[in-house]
């Protein structure tokens, strides 16, 4: 087995350890199953700072903590030539951080608030496909570095009209 493929279903089986219990998620489980099931690996595929941007369904595990998972939403967007993002963690933490694109990564310093207390951090993001993310991220308070497996929602899943339903081939 190649190294994509390794790494395509080492995405998908942390996904479900994150995923796994959680009633209300069995949708994202089942999309990323199929993403798994039907990857093909894209040579001609290379991130850059317009194509990462986008909304992410993530999930991830704390370090430090053995079982302890969480779910949420990603936003990436690119203003003044700068990636800027934002977190929203099991619906009520937020997070934000600012970085850039180096060779197939996108880093990310990012902090929150959390008992009054000023939290740092940095995120790598590695694209397997033009959907697909594997993160690892650590803090400064972090023994151990933890695990954000992504993917990239679609513009109906946000609601959003695809180019497609205004124009046609005719």
């Amino acid at each position: 087995m190649n190294v994509f493929y390794q790494q395509i279903e080492y995405w998908y089986k942390k996904s479900a350890l994150a995923l796994a219990n959680r009633e209300n998620k069995k949708g994202e489980l089942e999309k990323r199953l199929e993403i798994y099931e039907n990857a093909e690996l894209n040579s001609d595929f290379v991130i850059n700072m317009v194509n990462v941007c986008g909304v992410y369904e993530i999930v991830g595990g704390n370090p430090d903590i053995e079982d302890s998972y969480y779910t949420g939403l990603l936003h990436i967007d690119l203003i003044s030539n700068q990636i800027e993002a934002s977190w929203l963690i099991e619906g009520e933490q937020h997070q934000t951080g600012y970085g850039f694109v180096f060779n197939d990564t996108l880093v990310i310093h990012f902090n929150y608030m959390a008992d009054g207390e000023l939290f740092n951090g940095i995120v790598a993001y590695h694209f397997l496909l033009p959907n697909v993310i594997i993160g690892k991220w650590t803090e400064e308070i972090a023994i151990e570095n933890a695990f954000e497996m992504g993917r990239k929602l679609q513009p109906k899943e946000l609601g959003e009209p695809y180019p497609e339903d205004f124009f046609s081939a005719n």
